[in-house]
């Protein structure tokens, strides 16, 4: 990627840990620039490379064995006796909201697209009838 704008891959190793080399993460980084382009084209500089920063992050958390992470997940459940917290693992198909770097990414956003992303758009179809009309009278 050519842009002056977009994230180091450093600025994404200090949001996780990861075993994936520079070049997997700048892959990965172009990918998370495709997914979001046509909602952040329009923002400031260094908005959209945040946002391209958590989504990457966002997308690394959640490959097999290619993060070690610490909190990526939202907090499921909180104990304070022997101190114990558990944290949300995202599903195939979930959306930015299974982790708290794609939460970011959303809250970054401010025209909230991020949020709408992966869903799709309602539609209304229109149903003719093929058999003439009664006449009434």
């Amino acid at each position: 990627m050519a842009e002056t704008w977009f994230p180091s891959v450093a600025s994404v190793r200090t949001l996780i840990t990861t075993s994936l080399t520079d070049v997997q993460i700048q892959e990965i980084m172009e990918d998370a620039y495709a997914m979001t382009a046509r909602c952040i084209d329009s923002l400031p500089e260094a908005t959209k490379s945040a946002i391209v920063k958590y989504v990457t992050a966002h997308i690394i958390s959640g490959l097999p064995s290619a993060s070690s992470m610490t909190g990526s997940g939202a907090v499921s459940s909180e104990s304070l006796g022997d101190a114990s917290i558990s944290f949300a693992t995202r599903t195939l198909g979930s959306d930015l909201r299974g982790t708290t770097f794609g939460e970011t990414a959303i809250a970054l956003d401010p025209n909230g697209c991020l949020n709408r992303l992966g869903k799709g758009k309602a539609t209304i179809d229109v149903l003719r009838s093929t058999t003439r009309p009664r006449n009434c009278w």
